[in-house]
């Protein structure tokens, strides 16, 4: 009985194709791993950008806040008849000067050391700085420039049972920052909904209901 040996070329050959397919299956896994740890990365670091992101925003309706309900403890409730026969009201709910809650376009600020809440009309920039020593963002105030901008606007709802002289006031901040697929911009409304957060308030005077 003879007993055939199989050519040595063509264990070679089939120790070859072993070994590329082994090196297929440990590179395949590989760029998987990176890419789910590059993929876990990115979403880590949107969602931080969005946490601080909705602090600022809600910092600066708060702020807002902080102004009317201010104007009330300073003011004195009068008959508003705008709003009705006998009503009453803050009549100066809104402010005065550079702080008062109007129709516009703003920066805002808390002023260090107080609890005074500082508006800016029509600022020339939205970037908020970043003060590392106290932790802080503001726009304009010490620090160095951030990858966060943030802006309100101001408009004014006078319809019934609203008035000119006491309007509801729709309040949107918005908060939007600098990174991957998130350019340098002065109008969020170019991003997308992954680059910034957007939020909606109102206010409105108090009165005897």
């Amino acid at each position: 009985m003879v007993k055939k040996i199989a050519p040595k070329n063509r264990q070679l050959g089939q120790t070859l194709i072993e070994t590329l397919v082994a090196i297929f299956i440990l590179v395949t896994g590989l760029v998987s791993a990176l890419s789910l740890a590059v993929y876990s990365f990115q979403s880590s670091d949107n969602s931080s950008k969005q946490i601080v992101g909705t602090a600022l925003a809600r910092e600066s309706i708060e702020g807002l806040r902080n102004i009317r309900d201010t104007n009330w403890l300073k003011g004195t409730l009068s008959t508003c008849s705008d709003l009705g026969t006998g009503q009453q009201c803050y009549s100066a709910w809104q402010g005065s000067g550079e702080q008062r809650l109007e129709a516009g376009t703003y920066a805002i600020d808390y002023s260090i050391g107080s609890s005074n809440v500082l508006l800016t009309k029509n600022p020339t920039s939205y970037v908020l700085n970043y003060d590392s020593n106290t932790g802080l963002y503001s726009n304009g105030g010490a620090g160095v420039p951030s990858n966060y901008s943030r802006k309100l606007v101001i408009t004014e709802d006078q319809t019934s049972p609203y008035t000119a002289l006491n309007p509801r006031l729709v309040v949107v901040a918005t908060v939007w920052w600098q990174g991957r697929k998130c350019p340098v911009t002065t109008d969020p409304a170019t991003l997308n909904a992954s680059c910034k957060v957007v939020l909606q308030s109102y206010l409105t005077n108090w009165k005897n209901y």
